[in-house]
């Protein structure tokens, strides 16, 4: 190896290691309490729409998490449904997002009381998950429970990591 091939392999091995990271490691640090819309498209059942919300609702107020109305943050789980009932497969798309502001509510506390409003104030994604999938009619249901309660797991995974005091 030459002496100019020796600082590119040392970019390419830390490049490597160091982004290989989660984007949203962090960001659900001190998030207790949020809002929750959940917006479900292509199936018109109110009685699974509801029985669906309680369960997240429930998921969440197990490991201390609770809904409060008007709030940041803002949790969203959007379901896209294409039932079929003349193909044999159905498809759905599960989104999941956590919205809250793109600077800590200190910050902007401190801004305020600076009497400097600050222009950076945004909504922004501070978690995200989807999971496309495709079923029969009969299942479409129970796949699209089975798929938020993974995603429900997986952000819950990323909340503990976030706020590791919360185990106990």
């Amino acid at each position: 190896m030459n002496q100019r091939s020796i600082p590119f392999v040392f970019l390419i091995f830390f490049s490597i290691c160091f982004s290989q990271n989660r984007w949203y490691e962090g960001n659900l640090k001190g998030l207790e309490d949020l809002s929750f819309d959940l917006n479900i498209k292509g199936i018109d059942d109110g009685v699974w729409e509801k029985r669906l919300f309680s369960f997240i609702e429930l998921r969440l107020l197990e490991h201390g998490i609770e809904f409060a109305e008007d709030q940041m943050p803002r949790m969203v789980i959007d379901v896209s449904i294409m039932d079929s009932r003349v193909e044999n497969t159905s498809s759905f798309l599960v989104m999941f997002s956590v919205y809250n502001y793109g600077i800590s509510e200190e910050d902007y506390y401190r801004s305020m009381a600076d009497t400097l409003i600050t222009k950076k104030l945004m909504t922004s994604k501070v978690f995200s998950q989807e999971v496309i999938g495709q079923t029969n009619s009969d299942k479409i249901h129970r796949d699209v429970e089975k798929s938020i309660n993974k995603i429900l797991s997986v952000y819950l995974d990323q909340w503990y990591r976030d706020n590791p005091l919360k185990q106990f």
